[in-house]
């Protein structure tokens, strides 16, 4: 049942109710508000565990990757973007092509798939050629952006295709996210006991 039928059944019940009854539905609504109460907390520890993963991403992962470019172009300035644009392309076409692989050879999954990574690819490159004609620099908010969006729309078009490539999708396109997360809370958790 969902909330308006359980606050009419509580209504249609406090009416008829003795005092007891009446105080134990009161301290029932209370004790279930508690946890409204502590959403600030929660939210307060996942800012720290969201926080931690996206240090150890910029350091590590990112950060290393944009240096190994600078000594490969040396003489070429290369932004941050590009680094964040080269991982983030590297996730979604490797959860693309693992459900390409793994799918049946006329299934609906494996023509999503290369459908999504056809657009996810003519996208990125036609973005880069319009940057590079009208003389920008690719920003971090323009790749991230490139990449939610192409996502949110495969991410759709797998769901409605429902079965085993949805569950595939979804994991190999989350997981790395999901693995900075866990490496990151625990980095952090042990850095502060030693």
């Amino acid at each position: 049942m969902g909330l308006k039928g359980d606050l009419q059944e509580v209504t249609t019940i406090w009416e008829q109710s003795t005092w007891r009854v009446k105080a134990l539905l009161a301290l029932s609504v209370f004790l279930a508000s508690g946890s409204i109460a502590s959403l600030s907390d929660t939210v307060f520890r996942w800012k720290g565990f969201v926080a931690d993963a996206v240090a150890l991403y910029e350091r590590y992962v990112s950060g290393q990757l944009h240096q190994a470019l600078q000594l490969l172009f040396s003489g070429v300035e290369i932004p941050t973007g590009v680094s964040h644009l080269l991982i983030l392309s590297a996730l979604y076409i490797g959860a693309n092509f693992r459900v390409a692989v793994f799918a049946s050879p006329a299934s609906k999954s494996r023509r999503i798939a290369y459908n999504s990574m056809a657009d996810y690819v003519g996208s990125t490159l036609g973005l880069l050629l319009g940057m590079h004609y009208a003389g920008g620099v690719l920003e971090e908010g323009v790749a991230f952006g490139i990449f939610v969006s192409s996502a949110a729309l495969s991410s759709i078009r797998y769901w409605r295709a429902g079965g085993a490539s949805r569950i595939l999708w979804f994991a190999w396109l989350l997981g790395p996210f999901v693995l900075t997360g866990l490496v990151a809370a625990v980095t952090a958790g042990w850095n502060r006991t030693v």
